[in-house]
């Protein structure tokens, strides 16, 4: 794989680049530059567990600063954001270990991604709440001009046949806007009646970007999604680096079950999609690279 050209280099670094982003600058610094895989893996452990380190020292250090109180009122306050948070993030674990807890969300990397994007989120708001040492004051507003965009889906879910859609991402654009983590891929709609959150497991890639990146090339990335073999296919600005569609390569998926397509970020997306660093392309329009012979666009 990393002995083809140096385009196909290149989008390959891009795309598998899955350390994931969080606020403490030390962490963030380790994964600045992995080299392979098994770096890139480390990275994204490292960097989940340096997110989860960092809240609990924040929530720690302020719980000792408060009234009796308002401790209590911070305790509430935090078991009803972590309730969010699993809601949302569709967190089911409930053991007490914490490194298992760790360990289970690493599977899942839009889960990841959620858990990053509450942490990010709720350290932000415990620094306030730090700095004004009151619990009841507010947490500052979004400074986001509209209504923030985290997650962007299909409309409907689809159990069977062949489909393909793409995303461009532009690193340089989008590390000049902010530090984040976008995921990209398909996730398993779970029915009403079986769960609050109409979601389940996820696959497909994240691209985690960050101010001190090197610049790249704008990448457009294909994804063959093969619900009847039940196989999803990757490609880098036309290139299939993971198995062509129909072989035995590519990703496994869970055969059987319902997918939509979908996107979530640890950063809210409406800067990015405006200044148009990012697009993701489900079959709306016409797609970048030629379709995979015997699919279809996965929203027409």
């Amino acid at each position: 794989m990393f002995n083809r050209s140096a385009l196909v280099r290149s989008a390959w670094l891009a795309l598998v680049s899955l350390a994931l982003m969080f606020t403490a600058a030390s962490a963030r610094a380790q994964c600045d530059n992995p080299k392979t895989d098994a770096q890139r893996v480390q990275c994204i452990g490292d960097e989940l567990r340096g997110s989860d380190r960092t809240i609990n020292r924040v929530y720690g250090e302020l719980m000792k600063s408060l009234s009796p109180d308002d401790r209590t009122k911070l305790r509430d306050d935090q078991r009803a954001w972590i309730k969010r948070r699993d809601l949302t993030c569709n967190i089911t674990w409930s053991k007490g270990d914490r490194e298992a807890w760790l360990a289970d969300l690493l599977r899942d990397y839009q889960k990841t991604v959620c858990v990053v994007r509450f942490t990010n989120e709720r350290v932000d708001a415990l620094a306030h709440y730090q700095k004004s040492n009151s619990v009841e004051s507010p947490a500052p507003s979004s400074t986001v001009e509209s209504d923030p965009i985290y997650d962007i889906s299909t409309k409907e879910g689809l159990s069977k046949g062949k489909w393909y859609f793409e995303a461009k991402v532009d690193y340089t654009a989008i590390r000049k806007i902010a530090d984040t983590s976008i995921f990209v891929g398909v996730i398993q709609s779970v029915p009403e009646t079986a769960a609050a959150n109409k979601s389940g497991n996820s696959f497909g890639s994240v691209f985690a970007i960050r101010h001190t990146d090197l610049d790249y090339k704008p990448v457009t990335v294909g994804f063959a999604l093969d619900l009847d073999n039940g196989k999803l296919y990757e490609s880098a600005n036309g290139t299939w680096f993971n198995g062509l569609p129909g072989s035995s390569g590519g990703l496994d998926i869970l055969r059987g079950r319902t997918y939509k397509g979908w996107v979530t970020s640890s950063v809210a997306l409406n800067p990015i999609l405006k200044a148009k660093a990012f697009d993701i392309n489900f079959g709306e329009r016409a797609f970048v690279y030629h379709t995979p012979d015997g699919y279809a666009p996965l929203q027409p």
